[in-house]
């Protein structure tokens, strides 16, 4: 079987099947489609523009129609293949509604943490600080701010919910298709393009299944590049392993290989800090700290 990406060019009717046509044409006489099937239209004696260009051999390719009962549907499919500018047109079609219900399916989520964010977070350790000091003149007054710690809490693990229904806390592989839905769907998204054999990816996958407990606000995902040539194309992205950082469905940067962390021998912490620096983490922490993880 050809490889994929390989090269075919139209028969010149020199050889196979269509041998003769090529030259030696006699109207009068059924060409080699209608001796096979005689409710075939005559073919023309010379090859159109489609059949002279390069064409690509594709993975599939919509289900051929046929013109008539007793047709192998071969006509037609010769004809969509000269459409190949319509396909990239009903691709960015498809990519284009994928977004938008991916953008409606992730936006709900996120408002709580909008709202939450444009409040002062109230710590326990503030409470006691105002019990101890009494500087409250009535228990009204204490009892509204523990109100508001109770009502953080509440958001707080109405949140971890949220985050833990999206698949965050965990390292997981997804397919090209869940690519946009993914990406879009949480408010920070870090994507592992990868080679399953290439040494550097394996370092990578390492240093990324630390980080999902520890920064649970990212969702951290890896994808086989072989599998996605769409967004490998879509994205530029020549060099493996390519991490890129997503906030709010935008690309706002990505991590080629071991570029700005000194070789195979950076720390974990190192590499959450660049991703932090491009909004991929919400979580504060500097990339002097002694963070332990849990794997």
């Amino acid at each position: 079987m050809a490889g994929r990406g390989q090269q075919f060019k139209m028969s010149d009717g020199s050889h196979g099947m269509l041998r003769g046509q090529g030259g030696g044409y006699d109207k009068r006489q059924p060409d080699a489609f209608q001796k096979i099937d005689p409710s075939m239209p005559k073919r023309s004696q010379h090859d159109t523009e489609h059949e002279r260009q390069a064409v690509s051999c594709q993975a599939s390719r919509p289900r051929a129609q046929k013109t008539h009962a007793e047709s192998t549907g071969f006509t037609s499919q010769c004809a969509e293949l000269a459409q190949g500018g319509i396909m990239e047109q009903a691709i960015q079609d498809k990519l284009t509604q994928t977004m938008q219900d991916a953008v409606e399916d992730g936006w709900n989520a996120r408002l709580e943490d909008e709202a939450a964010a444009k409040n002062g977070t109230v710590t326990r350790e503030q409470i006691e600080a105002a019990e101890d000091a009494n500087k409250y003149d009535d228990d009204d007054s204490l009892e509204a701010l523990r109100a508001k710690r109770r009502q953080q809490m509440k958001d707080a693990h109405e949140k971890k919910l949220k985050y833990q229904a999206l698949g965050h806390g965990s390292y997981d592989e997804i397919e090209e298709e869940a690519f946009l839905k993914t990406v879009t769907a949480s408010e920070r998204c870090v994507v592992h393009f990868y080679h399953k054999n290439f040494e550097k990816c394996k370092v990578m996958d390492m240093h990324l299944r630390r980080m999902p407990q520890r920064f649970f606000g990212t969702r951290f995902v890896r994808l086989d590049a072989e599998k996605a040539p769409f967004f490998v194309q879509k994205l530029n992205i020549q060099t493996l392993p390519c991490v890129l950082v997503f906030n709010d469905g935008v690309n706002k940067g990505r991590q080629v290989g071991f570029d700005g962390l000194g070789g195979e021998e950076f720390k974990t912490v190192e590499l959450a800090f660049t991703f932090k620096m491009l909004q991929g983490i919400e979580e504060n922490f500097e990339p002097e700290d002694n963070i332990e993880w849990n794997c």
